[in-house]
């Protein structure tokens, strides 16, 4: 992983890890910034096709209580039956099973540059007390490969979020910048020599790619991600 030339080989080098430690499947799911969404996250998964899109297409991450605990927790969780309680939760379990996904351990990923997400190792085996007994002794192996997963996927996150990012105009890159340090539109419109149903325009599209109602936000926005200099 450390040596890895690209993000399939680097995958490829996990689930190898994860098979000689039993494990049929791995997931890893990482949302590089907190602004964006958890939808486009960073994920590589060896899951069944199918399964992903039942799980995207139902919203399951919203009710997903592995993906609950790794929003507020550090600590790994080991998973079985028992842990999906609700009604919608335990419909969601036997879809899971029914691909292949009993039972298994996810690991909260917190890393340095306020990425957040997880990685799951699973199998398809029942969770009898050699499970459990299992569990015990390849944890701390998990752990740390949960840690090395933060460092050395920090190129593929980076690619990743700059590929997310919203393509701006040169004018409306100008439109923006002069937002952040609080020009009115009229203001805008003299500076740019422009008139004001211009750069309505221009910040009615920006609006439009950075999913906000408001210009204010999209300069937040723009100013965190570096796309702007606010002056």
């Amino acid at each position: 992983m450390l040596n890895a030339a690209d993000d399939a080989t680097w995958f490829n080098e996990l689930t190898r890890l994860a098979e000689g430690w039993g494990f049929n499947h791995v997931l890893v799911a990482i949302v590089p910034r907190p602004s964006i969404r958890m939808e486009d996250s960073f994920l590589r998964s060896t899951y069944a096709p199918a399964w992903r899109q039942f799980y995207d297409a139902h919203g399951f991450a919203h009710i997903d209580p592995t993906v609950a605990h790794c929003i507020t927790k550090s600590s790994p969780l080991v998973w079985s039956p028992d842990l999906f309680s609700t009604n919608p939760q335990q419909s969601m379990y036997e879809e899971a099973r029914l691909h292949g996904l009993r039972a298994g351990v996810t690991l909260p990923i917190h890393g340095p540059q306020q990425e957040n997400g997880m990685v799951c190792f699973v199998n398809d085996g029942n969770p009898s007390s050699d499970f459990w007994r299992h569990i015990d002794v390849v944890l701390p192996n998990l752990v740390l490969l949960r840690d090395l997963v933060i460092d050395t996927s920090q190129p593929y996150l980076s690619h990743h979020a700059q590929a997310l990012l919203p393509k701006l105009t040169p004018r409306e890159r100008e439109c923006l910048q002069w937002t952040a340090r609080g020009k009115s539109t009229w203001e805008i419109s003299h500076i740019l020599g422009c008139s004001e149903a211009v750069v309505n325009f221009h910040l009615k599209n920006i609006r439009a790619k950075f999913g906000v109602n408001s210009r204010r936000a999209a300069a937040v926005i723009a100013t965190q991600l570096g796309l702007i200099d606010p002056g």
